[in-house]
């Protein structure tokens, strides 16, 4: 009895997402994500508007070693739970990037081509604005897009059940790269 009563009066990680303290522990993501989420280093993502669940599992991720990167393994390391959860709220509830508009028109339509032949909107949503646990790829970093679907198609990252990895495998770096405009260009 003793347990359920300490277990009732202590917090615990299951307390909703708090975007304000979120907003406060995120101080430290500023640095390279951009004060809102939007990054001016290249090569580096883009978190706004990113589904919380997506940011949640990718700190999950970088806290376990499943994922590597950026030095993010040793500040998801100092994250609770409940830290993760209320940045990727932060970050949810943050404007999406502005798409890019301009460069080359030939690969922007090859790139769009290619997503509806990869079927991405039926995990990434209609517009790749992601959704539940799935990243958007709307608006994100070219070379970040560029790296990670690289990364993938090599096994040099892991993605958490597969489905990427298998997607990635017949890609060539330039319809990886076509496919990188036609994301950068949505909204």
């Amino acid at each position: 009895m003793a347990f359920f009563f300490v277990a009732l009066t202590t917090p615990h990680a299951w307390a909703a997402p708090d975007a304000i303290a979120g907003k406060d522990k995120a101080q430290l993501c500023a640095a390279c994500h951009g004060e809102n989420g939007v990054s001016s280093i290249p090569g580096t993502p883009h978190l706004a508007a990113q589904p919380p669940l997506s940011v949640f599992y990718q700190l999950l991720q970088f806290r376990d070693q499943r994922r590597k990167g950026g030095g993010m393994e040793a500040i998801a390391a100092t994250l609770s739970e409940q830290d993760m959860r209320d940045i990727a709220a932060h970050y949810a509830a943050q404007p999406a990037p502005p798409a890019h508009t301009g460069g080359d028109a030939q690969k922007l339509t090859r790139g769009q081509q290619i997503a509806q032949q990869q079927y991405c909107s039926s995990c990434h949503g209609a517009q790749l604005q992601g959704q539940k646990h799935v990243p958007r790829l709307s608006g994100q970093s070219t070379e970040y897009f560029i790296t990670q679907l690289r990364n993938l198609r090599s096994g040099a990252r892991a993605d958490m059940d597969g489905t990427m990895a298998s997607a990635a495998r017949s890609l060539t770096d330039e319809e990886i790269e076509a496919m990188a405009t036609y994301a950068r260009s949505l909204p």
